[in-house]
């Protein structure tokens, strides 16, 4: 997509006055999806008319405040009347709020941003966000953020696989990847997130990532502390604890019961390769690869003919084709290959 940086600077203005269209949005986060540098450009550009904007705003009321104080004589008193001093002290409010009021435009009537999802069309599917953090899909799975992101939060809402590379020179707000009932948090370092359904599953490559079940908790940032749910009205809270933290090389998974168990990572290549398209599995019988095979290629996966149900296989391939996967994992088992735009036939001899 080509945009200039005076098309840029319109959008941004536009988005800023609250006039941006839907369409517009869409094109300027697909933009900023493309690349580390138009993120980069985004944040400075919206930082700087922002600025200017909030300078032109608080200037234009501050004249009106200066109009509406000016004294009035009627013959030789000064007339000061309660309607003006109520006027004086709104267009007062209005200045304290001008910050706040800028953080909430371009939403709609119902107070919601425009929301811009991305979907995991390919093996992989990678992009940036705003504020220059990076993401990888996995096929079938979709990532959500409204254009207040990098501005007033970082919030993702996720179904689906990701592994997420955090910008940490950006901002000083933590990353929340929401995905179902419970939560990721994390101010920098690369990690891996599962959620889908009921499944939340998150491994940590670099840096520290906390798991908190939002049923229970609420997240309160900047402060990064927990207040349980029962106690939302009152003003204690409590810290993050040491089982929901998540470090480098260690990976939390929910279980059925909401139990979260967490362990060391054994293999890199199952749980964080897979974003360099690299197909890596162990151990897995052949039922089990069938539908490792279906989620990473998009298409049902059927096995015909003589097979041992009770070997194991292993294996990592570099992007692979159905076909050469399949004949090298099975060798001179296959007969015969029978692939289309939605299933894969195998049948062995």
């Amino acid at each position: 997509m080509t945009l200039n940086k005076a098309n840029i600077e319109q959008l941004i203005s536009r988005k800023l006055a609250g006039e941006l269209t839907p369409a517009e949005t869409q094109q300027l986060f697909d933009w900023i999806a493309e690349s580390d540098e138009n993120a980069i450009v985004y944040r400075q550009t919206i930082h700087i008319l922002g600025r200017q904007q909030k300078l032109l705003r608080k200037s234009s009321v501050w004249n009106k405040v200066k109009g509406k104080t000016t004294m009035t004589r009627s013959s030789s008193n000064a007339s000061f009347t309660i309607g003006k001093l109520i006027r004086v002290a709104a267009v007062l409010v209005l200045i304290v709020l001008i910050p706040l009021a800028l953080g909430k435009l371009g939403e709609d009537e119902l107070g919601n941003g425009f929301v811009h999802t991305v979907k995991g069309n390919d093996v992989v599917t990678s992009f940036y966000l705003p504020d220059g953090s990076k993401v990888f899909l996995s096929r079938g799975s979709e990532i959500s953020y409204n254009d207040g992101y990098s501005q007033s939060n970082r919030e993702l809402l996720l179904n689906g696989k990701a592994y997420i590379e955090i910008n940490d020179q950006v901002n000083n707000m933590p990353v929340i990847v929401n995905a179902g009932k419970r939560c990721a948090i994390a101010s920098k370092g690369k990690l891996a997130v599962n959620g889908k359904n009921d499944q939340f599953d998150v491994a940590v490559e670099e840096g520290e990532a906390t798991i908190v079940d939002t049923v229970y908790k609420k997240v309160i940032i900047p402060m990064f502390k927990l207040t349980p749910a029962a106690k939302i009205g009152e003003k204690s809270a409590t810290p993050f604890a040491e089982s929901t933290k998540v470090s480098g090389g260690q990976r939390a998974t929910y279980s059925s019961a909401d139990e979260v168990a967490k362990t060391k990572v054994n293999s890199y290549c199952e749980v964080f390769s897979w974003k360099d398209k690299v197909f890596c599995f162990s151990n897995l019988k052949q039922h089990e690869l069938a539908f490792k095979i279906s989620e990473w290629y998009g298409k049902s996966v059927e096995f015909k003919g003589e097979m041992n149900p009770y070997q194991n296989y292993s294996g990592s391939f570099d992007n692979p084709s159905a076909k050469d996967l399949i004949n090298t994992i099975f060798s001179n088992q296959v007969k015969d290959i029978k692939e289309t735009k939605r299933k894969i036939t195998v049948i062995f001899s």
